[in-house]
């Protein structure tokens, strides 16, 4: 399940977490109980600084501080990633975090893994792995940054030892609403039931009017695409709405977006 930097806090409030949102997706998620990998994204704790400092374009020696910037972004994500775990902890529910920028590295335009098997692990000892947007570093000397969404098409690429059933993104719209053009009129509606094929047909609305580095609505298309190239499902549901979060886990009936 990927809960949205979006989601969890406002964008436009540099380092502002929505409290009794993170709260009660921590609550539902627990009462769940389901053997999961959470993901969550950067929000206004990782997008303002990543945008400052250009990190998702490498490395720049004419922007001042730019290294620098790298770090600090990676230690604001960890400081929000902290906050949701000490959630979970608190409720007595064990969560590990794990940094993605240590367990992925990019070489130019492909992404390694260098241990998917601390995350199994983890799931065998029913922990929750928490995982989240993050910088990554490149062998060729630089670095830029892994997204929530392409975290979890890492993931759904490599884990081997648990079947994936789905992915859930958790965002703060009910799923994704397309444009349909009938008689000269515009209008935009909620696609419950997609396939896969019908990704590269529809015409997205985009909703959102947030900062962004890791490329919105058209980067979020792009990665579900390579989630159901792995035949993985994938649900959108919208994360404000009363125990949605608990119902999609438990494959309850609620309005969304499903691509098969």
């Amino acid at each position: 399940m990927k809960l949205g930097g979006s989601l969890l806090t406002d964008k436009n409030k540099p380092f502002s977490i929505r409290k009794n949102v993170v709260k009660s997706a921590v609550q539902q998620i627990i009462d769940a109980n389901e053997k999961l990998i959470l993901i969550h994204g950067g929000g206004s704790f990782g997008h303002p600084l990543a945008k400052k400092y250009s990190l998702s374009n490498g490395i720049n020696a004419s922007i001042p501080n730019q290294i620098l910037g790298l770090t600090e972004t990676h230690q604001s994500m960890n400081k929000f990633n902290s906050y949701l775990i000490n959630q979970f902890l608190e409720k007595k529910y064990p969560a590990l975090s794990i940094q993605a920028s240590s367990i992925f590295i990019k070489d130019s335009q492909n992404i390694s893994t260098q241990s998917i098997n601390v995350i199994e692990t983890a799931l065998d000892l029913d922990i929750l792995p928490i995982l989240y947007g993050d910088i990554i570093l490149d062998s060729k000397g630089s670095f830029s940054i892994i997204s929530g969404d392409q975290i979890i098409v890492e993931l759904c690429k490599k884990i081997k030892n648990y079947n994936i059933s789905k992915v859930i993104f958790a965002i703060e719209k009910d799923g994704l609403f397309i444009k349909e053009r009938e008689n000269d009129k515009l209008n935009i509606k909620l696609a419950t039931e997609l396939k896969f094929e019908d990704l590269d047909k529809i015409e997205i609305a985009d909703l959102e009017s947030k900062i962004d580095v890791t490329g919105g609505i058209k980067g979020k298309i792009n990665k579900i695409k390579q989630i159901c190239q792995q035949n993985i499902p994938v649900q959108i549901i919208n994360g404000l709405k009363d125990e949605f979060i608990l119902k999609a886990l438990k494959n309850q009936n609620i309005i969304s977006t499903k691509i098969k």
